[in-house]
């Protein structure tokens, strides 16, 4: 990595967004380049998540870093970039929930993410890495949007009780209670899946317990 790089990696957020508002040009490009690489993922993995849709999540992540650098000044005084990204994400993903009707089109590749300990509580090895992320994903969609939303950005957002509260707007025990039940449904969902070993349930089985799980899920 260049030196110009490793200096810029090796800035906090608050420095780098000072860069982007009183930088000269190429300090402010670097400064963003180097938001862009360190908060990206989390950022799409967010609109992915609530949006549901590969394509669409794309897009809108793009469409907050636009918004992150047209809305930067002195002005603001930022303490919590990350949060901040993030508010900018739920504010653009429900902008763009509500201009089109999505529907999944493709699942997401989850390999980064440990999400065995969260939904299974056994923590056994039932199904193959990339068959888990596609019953997260048809889990998450089950969840009331509250719950969907308060959990990934809990889950796969790092953001604790009390930011979570924050960034939906309601108290804490609000958002503690949401994330609790979104977790105990996500794993009453996903529970047919591990009996009897998970992996050794044949495919018409499996889709057989998908259709029951969805008709118990709206009962």
């Amino acid at each position: 990595m260049p030196f110009r790089k490793r200096k810029y990696h090796a800035l906090t957020d608050e420095e780098l967004y000072a860069l982007v508002v009183s930088g000269t040009e190429r300090e402010r490009n670097d400064a963003f380049e180097e938001i862009y690489n360190r908060h990206s993922a989390r950022v799409y993995l967010y609109c992915a998540k609530t949006l549901g849709d590969q394509a669409a999540a794309r897009d809108a992540c793009q469409d907050v870093f636009i918004a992150f650098w047209r809305s930067s000044g002195p002005e603001r005084q930022m303490t919590n970039l990350r949060g901040y990204l993030l508010r900018i994400a739920r504010n653009t993903c429900l902008v763009a929930k509500r201009s089109t009707h999505l529907r999944p089109t493709s699942q997401f590749d989850e390999n980064a993410l440990d999400t065995t300990d969260i939904f299974n509580p056994l923590g056994e090895a039932a199904v193959e890495r990339n068959e888990l992320a596609e019953l997260v994903t048809m889990a998450l969609e089950l969840l009331p949007e509250h719950y969907r939303e308060a959990v990934v950005l809990q889950c796969y957002n790092g953001l604790s009780y009390q930011e979570v509260a924050d960034m939906l707007g309601v108290p804490l025990s609000t958002a503690r209670n949401w994330i609790v039940r979104a977790k105990a449904q996500l794993r009453k969902i996903l529970e047919p899946y591990w009996d009897d070993g998970g992996s050794s349930t044949s495919d018409d089985h499996r889709t057989e317990t998908t259709k029951s799980t969805r008709l118990k899920h709206h009962e």
